[in-house]
């Protein structure tokens, strides 16, 4: 018994250090050949606006589990949205890069995965609430506290006569209404692994392109 409890422990340790050398490898060769990937993954504001596609195959199999039917966007897309933001906050992992990448990946690649970095999350997101039928909700890149770029999701949703500003970040875990209400509140509250937002460098969706001035 304590022979084959060794041999397995020592399988594992063999095969954790196996998967360290190639994850070392696979950074080596994404510091390498970092330029040359920018260079071929770099997008025109039309086609950036293009990557939040609710027409996407993904993004409708994805909505249809959570679309009531008959589906009233006034009534239904409040509900539809908290289980849409929980299902990829437990599904998808956030992965920050610590290679400066310009990378896209698709609803398909990061389903399938698991995985994403911040910015195809948020993208990802806006998609499914561009389907559920929220035109104004935007992917908006703000730099934090610490310097470094980050993305969420911000829209509004309707609460009787007024509006109350929404702010959607799937590469935390958090309670959908977390960051709900006023717009000053709710951007004073909310940080990303201690830190503030310091201000927003641009937002987009598949209709619009807005960088914000320094």
């Amino acid at each position: 018994m304590d022979f084959w409890v060794k041999a397995m422990g020592s399988t594992n340790t063999t095969q954790h250090a196996d998967e360290h050398k190639q994850l070392l490898f696979y950074k080596l060769l994404a510091y390498k050949y970092a330029d040359l990937i920018n260079s071929f993954e770099r997008k025109t504001v039309g086609e950036v606006k293009a990557l939040v596609n609710p027409d996407d195959l993904t993004i409708q199999s994805i909505v249809a589990e959570f679309k009531p039917v008959p589906y009233v966007f006034s009534d239904h897309y409040a509900q539809a949205l908290s289980t849409a933001f929980e299902f990829l906050s437990k599904e998808i992992s956030y992965v920050p890069l610590e290679v400066e990448l310009n990378c896209w990946l698709t609803p398909k690649e990061i389903l399938s995965s698991k995985v994403s970095d911040d910015e195809d999350l948020a993208i990802f997101l806006c998609a499914i609430m561009h389907a559920l039928g929220d035109s104004n909700s935007h992917v908006v890149v703000a730099e934090l506290s610490n310097l470094t770029p980050h993305a969420f999701v911000m829209t509004e949703l309707s609460n009787g006569l007024t509006k109350e500003f929404l702010l959607l970040d799937p590469c935390q875990t958090h309670p959908f209404n977390a960051f709900l209400g006023d717009k000053v509140k709710v951007l004073e509250a909310y940080s990303f692994n201690g830190n503030k937002i310091k201000r927003f460098l641009y937002k987009f969706n598949r209709s619009n392109y807005e960088q914000f001035l320094q």
